[in-house]
């Protein structure tokens, strides 16, 4: 069996989408001939706001091994910075963690001790020293992971995989600003660096690929895609409750440039309108990253305190409960999804059997996720928002069945495990 070395910042219990890619490694690449050992952050159980990620993390070292895999969990290591934020709180010395800030970014690249995560490569390094293995595989974000891989892939002469789950200096949703235009120039030239040097890159969609290798001048030959998926079983094994509730449900992250407002509006109008018995909003986990509309929604619950609730986050089991019991499942979106960039909370909420309501930027219904189905259903404005949850609510007090015509082969094929024999594949053809 050959062996991979995983290095990754997020990892269960964070109930972070992007902890969900390394764990599907870690859980099934032994299936295909691999044994992965995973080195990863040891994040701490019932993570509920920013600044628990900045917190030391308790106790020592932890190593759990099995003859399918290996997991390294390292305490983190505050920086100043994070001493700061734990000590005195976001509202306070503003200005100096500003100046941190601007010193950790521009120099972590080019000065350990700048680089508040460089304890993962140094494990990584002691590791490699004793043992034998076939490949490195990172994923980022945080990006500064590919700099720790790269240096251990030199040193150590093993083949390299950049796993990408948005683009990096290349990402579309990047942010316009001065100072961000100068700091991913910047970072331009250490991505083509690792990048020159890696065996292979992935990511989710060709599109994010294309970008990657036009941009560096890297040949088609050495990237693959990767999507994101969902832990079929988790989802195959969580049974839906009888309820006479009908509730909308929306994880993970609010961010400022998602078209949330268009919701708000929508659902304001609808609750006005429709006056409904036995409804619920549910937004789970919108605390632990807080942004503009996160105070919004805050401000919904005070007026509508009945019908909307926000809850933290919650452990992946648990959150998962809350999405098979829904009625119907939210998801914004930036763009559109017609370019084939589908998020990880796409696969999970199609694997609930629950129909998916798209508030999105763009106006298209061009996607690559099941064309035409009864999957997904999109709106663009408050009015359509308040019709498209008008629609599904009446069907529901009326006893008519809302649930989506995906199949058992259908949630199979957008598995994180059928992603993983692909990515197994590839390694072994290298």
């Amino acid at each position: 069996m050959k062996k991979v070395l995983v290095l990754c910042y997020d990892f269960p219990p964070l109930p972070s989408i992007g902890a969900q890619r390394p764990y599907s490694w870690f859980l099934h690449l032994h299936k295909y001939g691999f044994y992965p050992t995973v080195i990863c952050r040891k994040w701490k159980k019932g993570i509920k706001t920013l600044d628990e990620y900045f917190e030391a993390d308790e106790g020592k070292e932890e190593l759990i091994g099995t003859a399918e895999n290996l997991l390294i969990r390292i305490p983190h290591k505050q920086s100043r910075k994070d001493k700061l934020i734990t000590n005195s709180g976001m509202d306070t010395s503003v200005l100096l963690r500003k100046l941190l800030t601007l010193y950790e970014t521009f120099f972590k690249w080019i000065i350990d001790s700048a680089d508040d995560k460089v304890y993962l490569q140094q494990r990584a390094d002691a590791f490699l020293l004793k043992e034998k293995v076939n490949f490195i595989l990172v994923t980022g974000e945080p990006f500064v992971l590919f700099k720790q891989a790269h240096y251990l892939s030199k040193k150590h002469d093993i083949p390299l995989y950049l796993d990408y789950r948005d683009g990096w200096t290349t990402n579309h949703s990047l942010s316009k600003s001065f100072l961000n235009k100068l700091r991913y120039q910047y970072e331009r030239i250490f991505e083509g660096k690792y990048l020159q040097q890696a065996k292979l890159f992935g990511s989710v969609s060709k599109e994010v690929t294309d970008g990657i290798a036009g941009k560096f001048n890297i040949s088609d030959n050495t990237s693959i895609v990767i999507k994101n998926g969902v832990e079929y079983d988790f989802y195959k094994n969580t049974k839906k409750k009888d309820t006479t509730e009908f509730s909308i449900v929306y994880t993970g992250t609010l961010y400022d440039t998602q078209p949330v407002d268009a919701f708000i509006g929508g659902l304001e109008k609808f609750i006005t309108q429709n006056k409904p018995q036995n409804f619920k909003v549910y937004f789970i986990g919108i605390r632990l990253k807080p942004g503009n509309y996160v105070s919004q929604v805050e401000a919904l619950t005070q007026k509508h305190s009945k019908q909307i609730v926000i809850l933290d986050s919650l452990p992946f089991e648990e959150m998962v409960q809350y999405q098979k019991n829904s009625s119907l499942l939210l998801m914004f979106i930036i763009g559109s999804q017609k370019k084939g960039i589908i998020g990880g909370k796409t696969y999970e909420y199609a694997a609930t059997r629950n129909p998916i309501l798209v508030v999105q930027e763009e106006r298209t219904e061009e996607t690559p996720f099941f064309q035409g189905r009864d999957i997904q259903t999109f709106a663009f404005t408050a009015d359509e928002v308040a019709e498209k949850i008008e629609s599904y609510y009446n069907k529901f007090q009326q006893g008519i069945s809302i649930q989506t015509s995906i199949t058992d082969e259908e949630i199979f094929s957008i598995s994180r495990e059928y992603q993983v024999k692909l990515l197994a594949e590839k390694l072994n053809s290298l």
